[in-house]
């Protein structure tokens, strides 16, 4: 995938305004013909960039390009526009949509650990007596009651995104009932559960993305315009060495 700010346009109808170098246009789409490279188009928006005058020039030279495969692979990839509130770019949002499928083997999942019924239950499966001739076929067996355990009690868990604005959605009810009155021991007991909560639930998000993120680096370019690739939002990408 290929994105950023060309600065140069595909037609005459990619600028508000009459003029434009024909010969330019020519060139441009004759190198993303000859590299055999297939447009994002930008929805909902017509233009990109703004030279932010009274009555302003519009054009779109902000592009995002891929290959056929991409597009096989993930077909309902979308370019989103954002509001612009400084710079004379629009910042750009890529959504690709695609769906982790859910493997029938067990998975351990890296939040768990610091979810507190986490030990507890770690604790009462490997404490469970236990009946095998030698001390490997023990630990063995041992392993396998508490897989079992583990994937009956994450189906308990909800939803981390879900979780988040429940918890945030209940929070903001506290604090605009403490506008109109104060809270109550437990309302205010409750409120500072409720924000001990949230603070770490977007942790187990990030590990739960973190150990699905394969892509190791990404070249970075133009610095106006911000590109944020969903649904890998909220994990940091380390820029190319090169």
């Amino acid at each position: 995938m290929i994105m950023g700010d060309f600065n140069f346009y595909r037609s005459l109808s990619d600028r508000n305004k009459s003029g434009g170098n024909i010969n330019d246009i020519m060139i441009f789409n004759e190198i993303i013909s000859n590299l055999g490279l297939l447009e994002i188009p930008l929805k909902g928006r017509k233009y990109t960039w703004s030279n932010m005058q009274d009555d302003p020039l519009l054009e779109q030279i902000d592009w995002v390009f891929t290959s056929a495969n991409w597009i096989s692979v993930y077909p309902d990839t979308l370019l989103l526009p954002l509001a612009r509130p400084t710079a004379d770019h629009i910042p750009c949002k890529i959504q690709i949509g695609t769906n982790i499928p859910k493997a029938q083997v067990f998975k351990f999942e890296n939040y768990w650990a610091d979810h507190p019924e986490f030990m507890e239950l770690v604790k009462s499966v490997w404490s469970a007596n236990v009946r095998a001739s030698n001390s490997a076929t023990r630990i063995s067996s041992k392993f396998k009651l508490l897989r079992a355990a583990l994937k009956k009690w994450s189906k308990k868990l909800s939803n981390l995104s879900m979780l988040i604005k429940i918890c945030s959605y209940k929070l903001e009810v506290l604090d605009s009932l403490e506008e109109q009155r104060p809270l109550f021991i437990q309302e205010y007991n409750f409120r500072n559960i409720l924000k001990a909560h949230i603070l770490r639930l977007p942790g187990y998000k990030k590990e739960y993305w973190k150990k699905r993120y394969t892509v190791r680096w990404t070249k970075m370019g133009d610095e106006q315009i911000f590109f944020m690739l969903q649904p890998l939002k909220g994990i940091g990408l380390t820029p190319s060495p090169t």
